[in-house]
């Protein structure tokens, strides 16, 4: 039951994502799970170009890409906590401990 619900999440989740996605998002990579207090949680990695990670409106973006994906998560009500973070498209997508 508990991965029938984390796989419909996905598939919502992935759906809406893909929808409104920014022009400077080039994909995106996510994992349902728990964080460290076992609360449910989603690591989204959100892949960018190589240079845009350098570029001066980086951290507007990184802003609008917060925003974007926690209207997401409203919207689509995964009551999951969304932990962020940002990769050029060259660096792989390591695991990490939520």
């Amino acid at each position: 039951m508990k991965e029938r619900r984390a796989h419909a999440e996905k598939e919502r989740l992935e759906f809406h994502l893909r929808k409104d996605q920014p022009e400077f998002v080039k994909n995106f990579h996510f994992e349902f799970d728990e964080d460290l207090d076992g609360d449910p949680a989603v690591q989204v990695w959100v892949l960018v170009e190589d240079g845009e990670v350098e570029a001066e409106g980086f951290p507007e973006h990184m802003k609008i890409t917060r925003s974007w994906i926690s209207t997401t998560f409203l919207e689509t009500q995964i009551e999951r906590w969304p932990y962020m973070n940002f990769r050029a498209e060259s660096k792989p997508v390591t695991l990490q401990v939520l």
